[in-house]
């Protein structure tokens, strides 16, 4: 049984720790990230204003949808990749053959109606705030 704090806890300013947090890259083509680099948390809006993007990192943050979703939807919507270019976009290919591909048919297809959502979402706004969003209003 849990701490009954819903999965929130603070961070003292100035402290450092370690967490996992479920995150996408916004921008195709760029490395993948290493557990060995420090990271800093920013405000989503202080690197774009797609508020479909937006969206769909509350989903993820919410717990609504899984990484893999989020990440093709996203790639989608800030990158303009198609469907058909994520659908045989591999993660892994090793010279023996063997071949992984970054998503499976089914990730696509709930990918595609979240992105759906997500536009049609964006075009209502003001949207619903995710727990991080929650947390600084309540400082």
């Amino acid at each position: 049984m849990g701490g009954m704090g819903g999965g929130m806890f603070n961070v003292a300013p100035e402290k450092v720790g370690k967490m996992k947090v479920a995150t996408v890259c916004l921008d195709h083509g760029k490395k993948d990230p290493n557990p060995r680099t420090v990271y800093k948390m920013i405000p989503l809006e202080s690197y774009t204003n797609n508020a479909e993007v937006a969206e769909v990192c509350r989903m993820l943050g919410n717990g609504k949808i899984s990484q893999n979703i989020a990440q093709a939807a996203t790639w989608h919507l800030a990158n303009g990749l198609s469907w058909q270019e994520l659908a045989v976009k591999d993660r892994v290919r090793l010279s023996n053959g063997y071949f992984e591909k970054w998503f499976s048919p089914i990730e696509l297809r709930v990918a595609v109606n979240v992105a759906s959502y997500a536009a049609e979402s964006a075009k209502k706004q003001p949207a619903t705030p995710s727990p991080g969003e929650l947390s600084q209003n309540t400082r």
